[in-house]
């Protein structure tokens, strides 16, 4: 579904009708930012029982992940391999449903030094930077459900290891069944890109989905910039073009759904948030360098900036490390 809030939400910001919550949170970005900060640079682990749902469900790469145990599990697993680990807020994208529960889209370029093991090996002692999208739903100060994507794969080239090699040994998929999503938006046609939320879907549907890469131009402004994984910015229209036909020319039996999209509407500029996914199986000459004789999942989220009816940045990120645990399972 497509969900469009006009309200200005910030850090410290606009007080929000916020039911169940905390009185120290002014909004829902707010609320974010904080327990973001409070949990991972104060390291206030005992605040994820305040603000997570004991039956949590999350949503990682291809697979699901139940209960606030895991949520602490994790938090302390990276603490010690990351212990001076900074969460640089980039942005949030929020919106509220018919049920008046919360839904945000986090954007995080976090820095951190691997001090500790991790599960690839021993502390290297190298300084790391690399971004995260988290989408939560969130109710009564909790969150209850998650879609957190990081750019794996950024991390471990920057550790030094061979991100083939590490998935070859990856147990991940190995004995559990790949997760595939249970939903998306009602296809429709669009016409009319005036709308940022039919500009992104558009985006989504007739270019990813239908290949028609020619007509990026109605999308994109000629000095765009797609903020991609693995540290790598594309700038301008017929690189991007260029980019987006690599990846698809790296599956075949494609299919591409967009699940979400959340628009922040701000005067002139639009911020906007789609969950989307790809789903296919890979070839020798994609960008994963290797034939898949499975189907494997790639879900992606994405933010845009949208200038004058269009996108001026991207932030693309996916999992590029768990399509290869995929592919080698």
């Amino acid at each position: 579904m497509t969900y469009i809030e006009t309200q200005k939400l910030e850090r410290d910001g606009l007080k929000q009708n916020l039911p169940g919550f905390n009185n120290k949170y002014q909004n829902i970005v707010d609320y974010i930012l904080k327990i973001t900060e409070d949990i991972w640079e104060n390291k206030e682990i005992n605040l994820i029982y305040d603000t997570y749902e004991k039956d949590i469900l999350i949503h990682t790469g291809a697979r699901k992940i139940n209960g606030v145990e895991e949520v602490i599990n994790g938090t302390v697993d990276t603490l010690a391999s990351f212990p001076d680990r900074k969460m640089g807020g980039e942005t949030v994208i929020w919106s509220t449903d018919n049920r008046g529960d919360f839904y945000s889209s986090h954007r995080i370029l976090s820095t951190a030094t691997n001090l500790g093991d991790t599960v690839f090996g021993k502390p290297t002692g190298k300084k790391i930077f690399f971004r995260t999208i988290a989408d939560c739903k969130i109710a009564n100060n909790k969150i209850y459900e998650e879609w957190l994507v990081r750019d794996n794969l950024h991390i471990l080239l920057q550790l030094g290891f061979d991100p083939v090699e590490m998935a070859k040994k990856d147990a991940t998929y190995k004995e559990k069944p790949i997760s595939t999503p249970v939903s998306s938006l009602k296809e429709k046609g669009v016409n009319n890109l005036s709308y940022p939320e039919d500009l992104v879907y558009s985006l989504i549907t007739n270019i990813w989905k239908d290949k028609e890469c020619s007509n990026l131009n109605n999308h994109y402004s000629e000095n765009s910039t797609l903020h991609a994984i693995c540290n790598n910015d594309v700038r301008g229209i017929a690189n991007i073009q260029a980019y987006i036909q690599t990846i698809l020319n790296s599956f075949v039996e494609v299919a591409i759904n967009v699940e979400r999209i959340t628009s922040n509407r701000k005067g002139n500029s639009t911020e906007i948030a789609a969950r989307w996914f790809i789903k296919g199986k890979t070839v020798q000459s994609g960008v994963f360098d290797t034939e898949s004789s499975h189907e494997i999942y790639i879900p992606v989220l994405s933010h845009y900036n949208i200038e004058d009816g269009k996108i001026k940045d991207e932030w693309m990120v996916y999992d590029g490390f768990d399509a290869l645990c995929q592919i080698y399972s």
